[in-house]
């Protein structure tokens, strides 16, 4: 009997063979779904619990640094404003590092308009005084009889080089404020445009004259504005208009602040121009000397187009007379014991005073 059942199963397997390996194949196809479901369900599951644990020891890290943070700030005081820097151990005076250009004959260039001004050459006697021989070659063009030495020792405010400590660092006083160094000395090293302004100012009758540092003109705008009207133009540049470069940073004395020395930075006064160039007394080199005007353009903006203008002062407005215009015609009601002056004669006398 159950040779006969097995029998029949045979039989059916091979009349339906090619249904039953449909089957069987469907069957393995769904089995290995499945299993790939089943395995995505889980990995997805782990992800999201680690994200969770993430997030869970991220928000204590964070509350953590909150409260070490809190406690700090209350055992700590933290200073609102610090110190400035201060040298330390010895100091040792710093040389300018820069030399100048040798003395060479002026290009041959005619100038359009040229002015007239008076010449100093600052070789000899005032090695790194550019700024204070140009002043003087600028206030003797407008008539004032002054020297070069007397501008150095009464006008100029001078303060100490740049030092260098044991650490390495530079310290020095605001070439804005004063002269770094002596203008005598080849161990100078210069001042801006404010200091030369500060010293003229107190030479100057200033009912007569003015003088200003200006900023940020370009070269043609100052010829323009100023050589075209006869005022030549305290210019700083660089020593021939070679390319500036950046030489020492120092902390300024008493302060955080530093400062860059650009090199080799000169002064020189402009006093010409023409399609190509312009002319300078440049105390380096010799009268009405030219440059290319890139060349100029370059020195100049370098040193950050700062200039200083010293001109005549414009002429005060004449104050209109306050004098009656007709006379009293009444006395007063209790005339004085003395005489009453004549009406004509008086109302002269108060509008000659007023006026």
């Amino acid at each position: 009997m159950l040779n006969l059942k097995l029998e029949k199963i045979k039989r059916f397997c091979r009349q339906n063979r090619k249904a039953l390996g449909i089957a069987a194949g469907a069957l393995a196809l769904v089995l290995i779904c499945t299993a790939v479901t089943v395995f995505a369900v889980r990995r997805h599951r782990a992800a999201l619990e680690a994200e969770a644990a993430a997030r869970v020891e991220t928000a204590t890290t964070a509350a953590t640094t909150t409260e070490t943070t809190t406690i700090l700030e209350t055992t700590t005081a933290v200073p609102t404003t610090t110190e400035p820097p201060k040298p330390v151990g010895t100091t040792k005076p710093v040389a300018p590092e820069e030399t100048k250009p040798p003395k060479r004959e002026p290009p041959k260039q005619t100038a359009t308009v040229c002015l007239d001004v008076p010449y100093i050459n600052q070789r000899a006697k005032y090695p790194t005084g550019c700024e204070s021989v140009s002043a003087v070659m600028v206030m003797r063009y407008w008539g004032m009889n002054i020297s070069p030495e007397y501008f150095i020792n009464n006008l100029l405010d001078k303060g100490s080089v740049p030092v260098r400590d044991s650490n390495g660092t530079y310290f020095g006083d605001d070439p804005r404020k004063v002269f770094l160094g002596n203008p005598y000395s080849e161990l100078g090293w210069g001042c801006y445009a404010p200091v030369i302004v500060n010293a003229i100012n107190k030479y100057i009758d200033h009912d007569k004259f003015t003088v200003d540092a200006v900023y940020g003109l370009s070269p043609d705008t100052l010829c323009e504005r100023y050589i075209d009207n006869g005022i030549p133009v305290l210019f700083w540049a660089t020593a021939d208009m070679e390319k500036a470069e950046n030489g020492k940073t120092w902390f300024i004395n008493g302060t955080s602040e530093t400062f860059t020395w650009k090199r080799p930075m000169h002064c020189l006064v402009l006093v010409g121009y023409n399609d190509s160039g312009y002319f300078f007394n440049d105390p380096l080199q010799s009268k009405n000397f030219y440059y290319s005007k890139s060349s100029v353009t370059a020195a100049y903006n370098a040193l950050g187009r700062q200039a200083v203008i010293l001109q005549k002062a414009a002429p005060k407005p004449t104050e209109p007379s306050t004098a009656p215009t007709t006379a009293p015609t009444t006395a007063p009601a209790t005339a004085p014991e003395t005489t009453l002056p004549e009406t004509t004669g008086s109302t002269t006398s108060n509008s000659t005073a007023v006026s």
